[in-house]
């Protein structure tokens, strides 16, 4: 149990670790066909993603398309449709938000589940019994870790601008 207050304070702690350094003032786009906004083109329609440009907040939307100078998505809520140069484009993310949640409150349902089944009772229920109420238990637990664990990962990267890439 000791082993386990380590981890929500190295968790606090990550963000101060990294170090800021000055962006470059003119950054060229990547050059047409490049393999790293080709990945940006392979994207499904309709995925979640998370389009970041220098100096400014990253905007959340559903990808609609890519060219070799532009980025399109849309809105989720007004049904906007965004346009993005390549050459704005700092970084884009995919927004895996939902899938890192259910990951979590299923491992710990798994975890509940187990120790339920593996932990010796005298009290004559069956281990079964005790493996779903572990099992609840540690969905729960999933629940109440799952939420702020899910918003602290950053999705998984699919694009970030090469001369801005050294930060």
């Amino acid at each position: 149990m000791k082993r386990f207050l380590w981890i929500p304070i190295a968790i606090a702690l990550l963000p101060a670790s990294g170090l800021a350094q000055a962006l470059p003032d003119n950054p060229a786009p990547s050059t047409s066909g490049s393999p790293d906004w080709n990945r940006v083109q392979d994207l499904a329609n309709g995925e979640e993603i998370s389009v970041a440009r220098h100096g400014e907040l990253s905007v959340p939307c559903r990808f609609n398309g890519a060219t070799n100078d532009s980025l399109f998505c849309d809105s989720f809520y007004s049904g906007r449709e965004y346009r993005f140069d390549r050459a704005d484009v700092d970084r884009i993310r995919s927004d895996d938000k939902r899938r890192n949640f259910v990951i979590v409150v299923g491992a710990f349902t798994v975890a509940g589940f187990i120790w339920g089944v593996a932990t010796p009772r005298n009290n004559g229920t069956a281990r079964a019994l005790d493996g779903f109420a572990g099992g609840a238990a540690g969905a729960l637990a999933g629940l109440v870790v799952g939420v702020p664990v899910s918003l602290l990962i950053p999705g998984r990267l699919v694009y970030r601008h090469r001369s801005w890439a050294h930060r």
